[in-house]
């Protein structure tokens, strides 16, 4: 008899535990509401770690898919890691084992879990051993997380509008080639790589668009940009994915060719030439180009080397244009 109201009083003092439990929960998920709502909280999460209990917010699993009825009556540690991005997998839990040995004073991480239709949602979470035992064991952990889909989702956008507007910084707007600035830095740093021995050599090609400034006067600026464009269409056509162009002023144009030598960048420069003179525009215009063509030489600066290429180009210009040079 007294062992069936031993019995009886711990089964109320389990039920009294639950209801307790049930109201603190109620609590801390209102509390949450009120406090954090408006930064994607989710709650706070409580893990007995011994019992391998996880006592969680229901907006986690909501946020997830799940409903009340699709969770497990004890919901286990293992139910969230599971979901873990494969990728994120090894990360979060390395940090997890750090964290419960003692060696990081605070479980943070970011990282990437599936939802119940197969998406992904990015979360934040924060937590901390909050008892341990006389021998350093864990016994509870505390912690909060938040959904920042939405916000990591908006970074990225940001990131590639920001990667976007950076490599449109370095273009020329009329022809979607290296802007002068950013042509001579390629040529510069190309240079520095044959000097460290990391490349073999350098040649460049300075080309100029014939009588450009007479078209512009017969036909019009607007003929002038047209064949701007189509010049720098050649030469996209023609080059290599690792080789660079770039606009200097007015018709005038710079090709970077790493690692080839003079006698190849020639033959680059001619088969410019002819394409460029099969081209067809808008008027009947008779459109050619010059071209100086130079590798470099050890120990010269960017200007050298442009100065020399640039000295065979005005080479052809006197001797009559529409026609390749090199020393």
């Amino acid at each position: 008899m007294d062992q069936q109201r031993e019995i009886e009083r711990l089964k109320n003092e389990l039920e009294a535990v639950k209801r307790l439990n049930r109201e603190l929960l109620k609590l801390q998920q209102d509390q949450d509401s009120l406090e954090f709502s408006w930064i994607g909280n989710l709650g706070h999460w409580f893990w007995d770690y011994k019992e391998n209990k996880v006592t969680f917010n229901p907006k986690k699993a909501e946020a997830m898919g799940f409903k009340k009825e699709d969770l497990p009556e004890f919901v286990d540690f293992q139910f969230f890691t599971d979901r873990l991005h494969p990728e994120d997998y090894d990360r979060v839990m390395q940090l997890m084992r750090d964290h419960l040995t003692g060696k990081i004073p605070v479980w943070e991480v970011k990282y990437r879990i599936q939802a119940k239709d197969g998406s992904y949602r990015t979360y934040y979470d924060r937590g901390t051993v909050t008892q341990r035992s006389e021998t350093g064991e864990p016994l509870f952990l505390a912690g909060i997380v938040f959904d920042i889909t939405n916000y990591e989702a908006e970074k990225q956008e940001l990131m590639k509008e920001n990667k976007e507007w950076a490599q449109m910084s370095k273009q020329d707007k009329l022809t979607g080639l290296f802007n002068r600035s950013n042509i001579l830095v390629r040529l510069g740093q190309v240079i520095s790589d044959v000097n460290k021995k990391n490349r073999k050599t350098v040649s460049m090609i300075v080309l100029d668009i014939d009588n450009l400034e007479h078209q512009n006067t017969l036909f019009g600026p607007l003929f002038g940009d047209e064949v701007i464009k189509e010049a720098a269409a050649v030469i996209k056509e023609t080059l290599q994915p690792d080789q660079f162009a770039g606009t200097f002023e007015g018709g005038k144009f710079l090709v970077v060719l790493p690692d080839v030598r003079k006698r190849e960048a020639r033959e680059i420069a001619e088969a410019i030439r002819v394409k460029f003179n099969a081209r067809e525009f808008s008027e009947p215009a008779e459109v050619t180009c010059s071209f100086g063509v130079a590798e470099y030489v050890g120990n010269e600066t960017v200007s050298q080397l442009f100065n020399r290429a640039d000295r065979l180009l005005f080479k052809v210009k006197q001797n009559g244009k529409n026609d390749v040079l090199s020393d």
